[in-house]
Parts: structure tokens; sequence; C-alpha cells
């Protein structure tokens, strides 16, 4: 997989400031930086963007103004509207998903992702420019997303396949996994406070008591730091029963 170019954020006559600026933030968490805007309602310096950008209005400063759609891709090769309706019109539908996974086969390619006026949202004409149409599945009867969300759902997509970030992972700080010889240790430990108590009740019990309380602690991924401080829980309480 590759995503050598980044993709081209495409605004077509934005008509609120707050989502320009909502747009911008998105584009900064997932690593995008080339904004173009078609005829734009609002102004990149409005303090309303500026605010709702938070920290993002470099890429407003940056941001390219055009007049007419073509202009503004002219000198890409793929562009893909979003859009949640296509209208009389036969175009290729992706997940955005879907969309981002085409790109990455095709490194060559420079694309851009559109989107359209608040209100009303792109035109028959705007998507007859493009080579397919990204569709975000949503509930059918209330189909309409907000131009911040609509970009953070595709940039996001974008920034998975990029990444390709672990899907799952054990957060541990400074702490450092315990070697399974400190948690057979810990287990041995248990293992005799728990004879020692007479916790079994019935010797026939204990295979499967002490196989169930095994696999509960081994399926932990624990630390150095907590097996000492179990080791020292089982030691206090030790302690305790003995007074």
């Amino acid at each position: 997989m590759s995503l050598t170019n980044l993709p081209v954020i495409i605004l077509v006559e934005t008509q609120l400031s707050e989502n320009l600026g909502a747009v911008a933030r998105a584009m900064a968490n997932f690593g995008l930086i080339d904004l173009r805007l078609v005829n734009p309602k609002v102004s990149t310096d409005d303090p309303k963007a500026v605010a709702m950008a938070v920290g993002a209005d470099r890429i407003l400063e940056k941001a390219l103004v055009f007049s007419i759609l073509s202009e503004a891709i002219s000198d890409l090769t793929h562009v893909f509207a979003t859009t949640a309706v296509i209208r009389q019109m036969v175009k290729k539908c992706y997940t955005p998903k879907a969309c981002v996974t085409l790109v990455s086969q095709n490194p060559s390619w420079k694309v851009g992702f559109l989107f359209g006026p608040e209100r009303t949202g792109l035109s028959n004409e705007d998507i007859s420019l493009c080579s397919g149409v990204i569709h975000i599945p949503v509930q059918p009867d209330f189909s309409s997303l907000n131009l911040g969300q609509a970009l953070v759902i595709v940039a996001y997509e974008y920034y998975l396949k990029k990444t390709e970030p672990k899907e799952q992972y054990l957060q541990i700080g400074e702490s450092t996994p315990a070697p399974l010889e400190q948690v057979q240790y810990f287990l041995s430990n248990l293992e005799e406070k728990l004879d020692h108590t007479y916790f079994w009740r019935a010797d026939y019990k204990k295979p499967i008591m002490w196989r169930n309380l095994k696999n509960i602690f081994t399926r932990m991924d624990l630390t150095e730091q907590e097996v000492r401080t179990l080791n020292g829980v089982l030691d206090f309480l030790s302690k305790k029963r003995e007074t």
C-alpha cells in the first residue's frame, strides 16, 4: 500500500465560517494540508473560521481560492465527490474506505475529495466532473451530514490507510510487561496461600478451580509493578491471618 501524494480537499461555495474552520481542523487532525475553495461565501480570515480551526488556521491562510470548479481541479488526475444523493446520473460509488483503498492502489494519481455547499450539496454539473462518488453510509431518512463531519469520516479513512496503526495494543506507560517467570512465581505464591487456607474445600474441586484462576491472571497482560503489588497483597493477607 502506498499513499505518497496527499489528497486535496476542495470545498464548493462554503456558506458558514464555522464549517470552514471545522474542515481546517479536521484536515490538520489527519495530516492534510491542501485546501481549495471554489467561489466561497465566507472568508478564510473570518474570526469565526479561525476560532473553529483551533490552531489549524495556517491551512486557512494557505487555502487557494478559485472562481470555478474546473480550475480548482485542473492539475488533479482523479476527483471524488462526496454526496448523499446522485440525481439522474450513472457514477461509480464508493464507501470512504473503498475509495481510499482504490487511491492507495494507484500511487501515481493526484486525488481530490470534493464537498459541496451546506444547504444544497453538489450539483449534477459538479459531479459530472468527478471520477466517482464517495457515499457515506448513514440512516436513509436522515442522510444529511455537516460539512466538517463528512470531511472527518473521509480523512479518517485516508489516515488509517496511510499510517496502518495497530488495531489493538496495551498502554502501559513507563511500566514493563511482566516476564512469565514473575507471573509463575506469583501463581505459585497464590496456590500456596490458597492451599494453606483450605480454599478448595474439597480436593477434587481444585484442578478446575485452579485452572480457572490461572487463566484469569495469565490473560491480563500484567506488568512487573502489578505482579509485585499482587504478591504484596498475598503477603499482607497471610500476615493478617496469622495474627
